[in-house]
């Protein structure tokens, strides 16, 4: 196994831990990548590399969520296909995808109005420093017990927004729509739950942007892409479930003890040292 595999293993261990975890996935893989020389112009292998690891933390999510995403299919299909009654009977599940559609449209229109600028930003670790750096001062907003107020159409449109937000590298999107998704009232495990479902366009939408118009993969990629998305979707199965315990405790906010000083070094390094 060679040095290059190493890393790729690395950066997918990374990437699943980071993915769930309230700290970044982007922002970590982007001062990884810059420190390890995977990103910059003509260099492919990091867009490659990033949807192949998003795909295995996608295929965490799914499993470890596994019924609710079989509740929600099945309700789709049976709504689709045997008319008003089947709607009828799966009239909670359908509003929960009503409310997963529209929570979808403001990271999708973020990411297609500037696409060119957040892929700027990818290029950039200093600015992607800055941005863990305001995760971790949102994230201490967080702290306060939530009062429990079930999901509506408007929660569901401001947690969308904070997936917007959370396109750019550095912003967590577990981070800012589960602090969201608290600080409107919703509880521990359905803001957990919301976020994660709403993960599952989000990251197909990124991917296909991110195929589009990109280069042919060589075949030596192969190994260690396969190899990334393997070890991405088993980090992300344990940080998963350590997430939900954590966020049963009350502690999501202390992420943030970690991204205040992280985020501060990597703007230190990348703008006076690099």
């Amino acid at each position: 196994m060679n040095m290059s595999l190493w890393i790729v293993i690395l950066l997918a261990v990374v990437q699943g831990l980071t993915e769930f975890f309230p700290v970044s996935s982007s922002g970590h893989l982007v001062i990884f990548e810059s420190l390890f020389g995977m990103r910059g112009r003509g260099n492919t292998l990091g867009v490659f590399f990033e949807v192949a690891v998003h795909l295995g933390t996608l295929g965490a999510v799914i499993i470890f969520y596994r019924k609710k995403v079989w509740l929600l299919c099945k309700a789709f299909f049976a709504s689709v296909f045997s008319g008003g009654g089947a709607r009828a009977r799966y009239r909670k599940e359908l509003g929960y995808i009503g409310f997963i559609a529209i929570g979808s449209v403001p990271a999708g229109v973020f990411g297609v109005a500037f696409k060119d600028r957040v892929e700027a930003a990818f290029n950039a670790p200093d600015l992607t420093a800055v941005f863990l750096v305001a995760t971790g001062l949102y994230l201490l907003l967080s702290g306060r017990r939530p009062v429990r107020w079930n999901l509506t159409w408007y929660s569901a449109l401001i947690i969308g927004c904070a997936q917007a937000v959370a396109v750019l590298p550095g912003c967590s999107r577990s981070g800012w729509t589960i602090t969201t998704g608290l600080l409107l009232g919703v509880g521990f495990a359905e803001a957990a739950e919301f976020s994660f479902m709403l993960s599952i366009p989000a990251v197909l939408g990124a991917t296909a942007l991110e195929l589009i118009g990109a280069p042919a993969l060589t075949s030596g990629a192969a190994v260690p892409l396969a190899a990334g998305v393997v070890v991405s979707f088993l980090a992300g199965l344990l940080a998963l479930k350590l997430l939900i315990g954590i966020l049963n405790r009350g502690a999501f906010h202390r992420f943030a003890y970690y991204l205040l000083p992280v985020g501060a070094a990597a703007v230190i390094y990348f703008r006076f040292l690099a």
